[in-house]
């Protein structure tokens, strides 16, 4: 019986020094763990580096998203949590570890070092990793232009880059695949070669071609030309086909002529001149060059350096020009306005439906634009059928045709069409005390650039053009019912975010943003948006503001 107690207390003895030993072992791996990330006593650890890179440094660039979305691996426990620190003011970890941060200001211009990822699990182990962030200067976009199917942006350093719609080389990167419709397509896009040493400093996109100003005065054109629109007295196309950018030579514009603006339309092109003189060439079906006749120039060898100015009116030059589907507008050194071209729907605003410029003397009987007593023109915008004036008092009046609102006026009704119609067409409800800075006239759609910087759109709404969200029901047309103007709200373009200039076009809409970023909503067919997919955007609720990515340039 002694024998049996004295190995039971042995026994016990030992029992408490085993026990003593293992909370002293967890006692040490809890400190382990609060201290050091590489302990791993729930075998916690982050699958990758930030996006994008092969180390644990990254880069983004000015005014651009940077994402990163945390995956966890291991065996662990219960949820976690994810947390911050020695980050960017404004970088933010969600609930489920994505980190997303936009640095929008030139002193963010830096190397972010040791910024902190911690996660901690339900029982309290704490891991933790680091990783840099260097943010760089970007290109960044000063102007855009919206084509038939295809969208253009040229670029702080003078680049031009095209995205969409490449059928006939309109993108100008010298073969016909369409960009921008599948993942990682925009970041492959190139600029387009303008020429040795040359840069541009304004784009214009029409129906399947698209130009640029160039810094020396000098005007390219390149995709479709199958009436001459390219300007090279042929009816070759350019941009299609291996190295013909390169051999693409500017448009002869007259004898020590340069250009200040261009505009394309949909199958001719126009020039303002240094002089003041305006220059189009291009498909004629309609006078649309201004010329008194319907024969298409730019399409045969020596055509170009015949060709003369547009007859304005005695003693008149031109101080803007605009051309649409198949008609041409200019604002007047006087403030008024004339268009010229087709003139169905009433397109033309002279209060009928005949064609001007088509036939011997009409340009020098050319009217000018009703806009109001006393009124004149700062901006004026020719689409496929109708044509809007921003006037000298930041009122817009559209007129033409207007099946779907398009006119702005909370009616269905033409415009400019019959007799004295001009004289009762009235000013656009673009909201109380708001005036407009800018217009932009697309296939039955109009966009306007306000005083504030906010946009709004009304018309045809078929592919989400419009901006608001969605397509359907009421909302597939605005502008074409009593009181729809006035309940117009202003685009949603990203939180804080408002524009600097707008373009629209066939069926999509592009606005330049303040932090001169590039947001594109509507048809997304080919990848014109730009954002690497075809989901059409603004047709469905949330898909603009902050969930609407910028074009990738």
């Amino acid at each position: 019986m002694r024998v049996f107690f004295s190995w039971y207390v042995l026994l016990i003895i030992i029992s408490v020094l085993l026990l003593s030993c293992s909370a002293k072992t967890d006692d040490n791996s809890s400190e382990s763990s609060d201290n050091s990330s590489s302990s791993s006593s729930e075998d916690i650890s982050i699958s990758s580096s930030p996006s994008g890179t092969s180390s644990n440094n990254t880069t983004v660039a000015l005014g651009q998203k940077f994402e990163y979305q945390v995956i966890t691996t291991g065996t662990y426990s219960g949820t976690i949590t994810y947390s911050l620190s020695n980050h960017p003011e404004g970088m933010t970890i969600s609930s489920t570890g994505l980190i997303e941060w936009t640095p929008t200001e030139s002193e963010q211009i830096k190397t972010y070092s040791n910024i902190t990822i911690t996660i901690t699990t339900a029982s309290g182990y704490v891991f933790t990793q680091t990783f840099d962030l260097n943010v760089i200067t970007a290109s960044y976009a000063t102007n855009i232009a919206v084509g038939a199917g295809f969208n253009c942006a040229m670029l702080d350093n003078g680049t031009v880059k095209c995205f969409g719609w490449n059928d006939s080389g309109q993108l100008g990167i010298d073969n016909d695949t369409q960009m921008g419709d599948d993942t990682g397509e925009m970041a492959l896009l190139t600029g387009i070669n303008l020429g040795t040493g040359r840069t541009a400093t304004a784009i214009s996109a029409g129906g399947y071609h698209a130009c640029a100003l160039l810094d020396n005065g000098s005007v390219k054109c390149w995709g479709g030309n199958g009436y001459g629109q390219l300007g090279i007295d042929n009816t070759t196309t350019m941009g299609d086909d291996s190295g013909e950018m390169a051999q693409l030579t500017g448009i002869n514009l007259g004898t020590g002529r340069t250009a200040t603006a261009i505009s394309a339309g949909y199958d001719h092109t126009c020039a303002l001149l240094d002089n003041g003189a305006v220059k189009c060439w291009g498909l004629n079906s309609s006078g649309q060059l201004g010329l008194d006749n319907r024969t298409n120039m730019g399409d045969d060898s020596g055509e170009m350096a015949q060709l003369t100015g547009i007859n304005l009116g005695t003693g008149r030059t031109a101080t803007a020009i605009d051309a649409g589907g198949w008609h041409t507008c200019a604002v007047l050194d006087d403030g008024s306005s004339k268009c010229w071209g087709d003139n169905n729907n009433g397109k033309l605003g002279i209060n009928n439906t005949t064609d001007m410029g088509d036939n011997s003397g009409e340009m020098d009987s050319l009217s000018s634009i009703n806009l109001g007593t006393g009124r004149t023109a700062t901006v004026i915008s020719a689409g496929n059928s109708h044509t809007c004036a921003v006037l000298d008092n930041g009122v817009v009046k559209c007129w033409g045709r207007n099946h779907y609102g398009q006119l702005g006026i909370d009616n269905t009704t033409d415009m400019g069409d019959g007799s004295g119609e001009m004289d009762l067409l009235t000013g656009i409800n673009l909201g109380t005390g708001r005036t407009a800075k800018s217009i932009s006239v697309g296939t039955d759609i109009t966009c306007a650039l306000l005083d504030d910087a906010s946009v709004k759109c009304w018309g045809l709404n078929s592919y989400g053009q419009l901006g608001i969200g969605n397509n359907t029901g009421n909302n597939l047309r605005i502008g074409d019912d009593s009181g729809e103007m006035a309940q117009l709200t202003g685009i949603n373009l990203g939180t804080g975010r408002t524009a600097t200039a707008i373009s629209a076009g066939g069926f999509s809409v592009c606005a330049k943003l303040d932090n001169s970023s590039v947001k594109c909503w509507g048809d997304n067919s080919r990848g014109r948006l730009g954002i690497d997919n075809t989901t059409t955007m603004g047709d469905d609720s949330g898909e603009m503001g902050d969930n609407l990515p910028s074009v990738k340039l």
